[in-house]
């Protein structure tokens, strides 16, 4: 935050927005009693009943989004967020 002044206001509210939005969903997931969510926790299974914490949720979602290069999806010509082929699935 500390370099949140050198950005202009719409980027820190989509930087706010994009930041909240998967604090929540992070949130969210934590209370969702389901087997799916419950798979997403297994990856420290030395810790005692293995517990379904919001960090725990971010962790098992980072070993398997590791690999998505969401950066380069940011189209800096037009100022869009673009994924791959998105012109090409209209």
């Amino acid at each position: 935050m500390k370099e949140a002044w050198q950005q202009t206001r719409q980027t820190l509210h989509r930087w706010v927005h994009l930041t909240l939005v998967g604090y929540g969903l992070i949130q969210l997931l934590g209370y969702l009693d389901d087997q799916t969510v419950r798979q997403l926790c297994c990856h420290s299974p030395w810790r005692k009943d293995n517990p379904t914490t919001a960090g725990q949720i971010r962790k098992g979602l980072l070993l398997i989004f590791h690999h998505v290069p969401v950066r380069q999806w940011w189209n800096r010509k037009c100022r869009k967020f673009e994924p791959p082929n998105w012109r090409g699935s209209e």
